[in-house]
């Protein structure tokens, strides 16, 4: 009897046993503690849950305008009484962009009826060099033709010019008394004129363009020169424009005289 007793007893701890490790099984299985697999997953989850995501707008670079026109400009050709063919071009360019611009040298292109080269014209250099945006300059050439007769050959004018941003100054002087005076075939026009250096420094040299203008405000040609001596801050000097040639027609045209200067030192 109690042997039967004992082993009653056993087989119920036994039952007992097994039991409980049957439970610890389901547990695991069923989600209580996560396989390594899980933790992996788990894991990469909240890495990447921890990462924001930010839009990064780029800022585009301010693209500055830097441009110039021509915004007038005149040709003519002419015969003067010893049979010779004369041909005068000027043009007003005008700083269009939006920054301060220096001209370097122009080119002028001198064309036919049918788009040929009658001649060219090179190293010209614009008064003044440096324009601020909304400002202009003057340039301006004459030239000999040779190898033809008749001045109706004559076309038009076309300008190759270069010109870069800057930070330079214009650097241009106060001009007065400017005063327009006829003359002959060989000096058709002239114009006189004070200039004064309004700068804290010497200029060693000075650049002078006239710009004559018809009554209805037309560009009919322009006279331009040096000063080559010095001027000490607070001076001024005479001036005289006789140069470029221009056909003698002009001096009865001219309404309208423009004159800038500008001081440069080597």
């Amino acid at each position: 009897m109690k042997k039967l007793s004992a082993l009653l007893v056993l087989m119920s701890v036994l039952l007992l046993f097994m039991g409980c490790s049957n439970d610890e099984k389901l547990s695991g299985a069923s989600g209580g503690s996560a396989s390594p697999t899980e933790d992996s997953n788990t894991e990469e989850v909240e890495e990447t849950s921890g990462v924001s995501v930010v839009e990064v707008e780029e800022e585009e670079a301010e693209v500055e305008n830097v441009s110039l026109e021509i915004v007038q400009d005149n040709g003519i050709a002419w015969v003067d009484s010893i049979g010779t063919i004369w041909l005068h071009s000027a043009a007003i360019y005008e700083n269009t962009g939006e920054v301060p611009i220096k001209i370097g040298e122009t080119q002028m292109n001198f064309k036919d009826q049918e788009g040929g080269i009658l001649g060219t014209a090179t190293w010209i250099y614009a008064v003044p060099n440096v324009v601020l945006p909304g400002e202009k300059a003057f340039v301006s050439e004459s030239a000999i033709i040779d190898g033809i007769t008749d001045a109706s050959l004559y076309k038009e004018t076309t300008y190759n010019f270069e010109f870069n941003e800057t930070t330079e100054d214009p650097n241009l002087m106060e001009v007065s008394a400017i005063k327009g005076v006829k003359g002959d075939e060989w000096t058709p026009y002239r114009v006189t004129g004070l200039v004064k250096n309004t700068k804290d420094e010497k200029q060693e040299s000075i650049s002078v363009a006239g710009a004559l203008y018809a009554e209805d405000g037309t560009l009919l040609g322009i006279l331009n020169d040096y000063i080559d001596v010095g001027l000490n801050p607070g001076n001024e000097a005479g001036f005289e424009l006789l140069y470029p040639d221009i056909p003698i027609e002009f001096a009865d045209q001219v309404a309208t005289i423009e004159v800038m200067a500008y001081g440069w030192n080597d």
